[in-house]
């Protein structure tokens, strides 16, 4: 009996430290960008970007080698509520065909986006994090593609927020020679869980420069292809 109330006692000790941490966070968070200049932090865009594709994104630069990079930004595969319901379909399927021996999960992987003059390239990862895949769109696919910003829905305390800016997000279909491909963008650099939800970083001024670098990416865009603008918390500077 006593090690069962060492146990709850360790777990609502752990829950407390846990929401405490959670809530101090989301206050460094909101003090961060309580009071965030937009126009200034633009004009320190260019720096904050060559501050992280120094650290978390050197693996973007090694990829292009020596093309430049305007911009670049994170992004996730459109997984819907009926791709969600196709592939649980078809994980079922494939478990009956296995007797159930054989645990299947459909993994949706992060993805990167690099402008580089009038081109952009998509970089795709495979279920270990490295990039596997290497597309390259020029002006004229580039020409014939759309994005959309995607209304934000449902209770607003369930949005993820910089502060008190809600994470925007934007639906891009990039044009092909077959079905175009389809990907979403955010109002800032997001982690991409396996089930492809977004995830802030947890560390106030990191969210910040990727806040202000996300939303740089959107504007750089929408300047090389005006019919790509779409409306973005930073100003164009």
């Amino acid at each position: 009996m006593s090690t069962i109330i060492y146990v709850v006692i360790f777990f609502v000790i752990f829950y407390a430290v846990a929401i405490f941490w959670w809530r101090s966070q989301r206050n460094k968070s909101k003090n961060a960008f309580a009071n965030l200049d937009l126009s200034r932090e633009a004009r320190s865009a260019p720096q904050y970007q060559q501050e992280l594709m120094n650290g978390d994104y050197a693996f973007l630069k090694k990829q292009m080698n020596t093309l430049p990079i305007d911009a670049f930004t994170t992004a996730a595969s459109e997984y819907t509520a009926t791709d969600r319901a196709k592939d649980l379909g078809k994980d079922a399927l494939k478990s009956l065909a296995t007797l159930g021996t054989v645990k299947f999960t459909t993994v949706t992987t992060p993805k990167y986006l690099v402008l580089s003059g009038d081109e952009l390239h998509l970089f795709d990862t495979n279920k270990d994090g490295d990039i596997d895949k290497h597309l390259v769109f020029d002006r004229l696919r580039l020409q014939q593609s759309t994005l959309s910003e995607i209304p934000l829905s449902g209770s607003s305390w369930k949005h993820i927020k910089y502060g008190d800016y809600a994470l925007r997000s934007y639906k891009l279909e990039l044009n092909t020679d077959q079905q175009p491909v389809t990907l979403l963008l955010y109002s800032g650099l997001v982690n991409v869980s396996p089930n492809n939800a977004a995830f802030l970083s947890m560390n106030a001024n990191k969210q910040v420069q990727e806040f202000v670098v996300g939303n740089y990416f959107l504007n750089k865009l929408g300047e090389q292809y005006p019919h790509l603008k779409v409306p973005t918390y930073l100003p164009v500077v």
